[in-house]
């Protein structure tokens, strides 16, 4: 026992509760009234001493089978697999070995990333590169933005 308390609810729905259970009674004392608000005519008598019997009898032995099997039912120290063990603990793992699996990816698109930016550098600081450079020095430009904005936008998203 922890020794908290709830406090007691607010009013309202302490009267909510009052209601629905006087409702309740009323309901189980008096079923035509809820027989009557049916869409069709219903012809059945509750309270016969057959219908009584049976309902009684069910109750009672349903609460000495209870009462029989209260010990079998003490607490076990035992670890139960139940439904939610597929998103517990499988679900963890499968969930672990995505992210882990995205991370190599970005990993390698990262550095194909700064490979292929090598090599563009390295051709364009080469022979043909600076040939084709200096006839064009605006493209030679753009083709330097252009590969900026790219790497930018490769490395942005990681």
């Amino acid at each position: 026992d922890s020794g908290l308390r709830p406090p007691d609810p607010p009013w309202n729905m302490r009267l909510a509760m009052l209601l629905f259970a006087a409702a309740c009674v009323l309901l189980g004392i008096f079923p035509e009234w809820l027989y009557g608000l049916l869409p069709y005519p219903v012809d059945y008598q509750p309270y016969t001493a057959s219908h009584v019997m049976t309902q009684l009898q069910l109750l009672l032995f349903s609460g000495l089978a209870f009462f029989v099997l209260l010990p079998l039912m003490r607490r076990t120290e035992t670890i139960s697999l139940d439904a939610d063990w597929l998103w517990r603990v499988a679900g963890y793992r499968l969930g672990r070995g995505c992210l882990v699996g995205l991370g190599q990816l970005r990993a390698y698109i990262a550095d194909s990333i700064v490979r292929v930016s090598s090599l563009v550098l390295a051709l364009a600081s080469g022979r043909w590169g600076r040939a084709a450079l200096a006839r064009k020095p605006l493209g030679a430009m753009m083709f330097w933005v252009v590969l900026l904005l790219a790497v930018l936008a490769g490395l942005a998203n990681f």
